[in-house]
């Protein structure tokens, strides 16, 4: 079963490899910024402030967690105790790392 899985992505990939068109060559038409099929208002490259990535990256986790605890919320009644123990730790878990992520964005040279 393996070597049938291993197989067909090779082939695969073999198989893209003629398949797909290729053009060595870049022009200056292809090297062009894009944006969102509009003509580029500016340079294609600019500084990326990162005075809010630590919130960022905070809200991207804990925004997926945040979905969890709804579900689950949506259940208590039914899971009872059984079920409050487990996401009682889990929250506990999440919210050192939390404290400790506040504490960094805190502290821009981290960053």
């Amino acid at each position: 079963m393996a070597f049938l899985f291993v197989s067909t992505v090779a082939l695969v990939i073999i198989l893209r490899l003629f398949v797909s068109p290729r053009d060595p060559r870049p022009t200056p038409e292809k090297k062009k910024p894009f944006e969102s099929g509009q003509i580029a208002a500016g340079p294609g490259r600019t500084r990326f402030i990162i005075q809010y990535y630590p919130y960022l990256l905070m809200f991207v986790v804990y925004d997926v967690i945040a979905m969890f605890l709804f579900a689950w919320g949506l259940n208590l009644r039914a899971l009872g105790a059984s079920g409050s123990v487990p996401v009682l730790v889990f929250i506990v878990v999440l919210l050192i790392p939390l404290g400790y992520a506040l504490h960094l964005a805190d502290h821009r040279e981290n960053w």
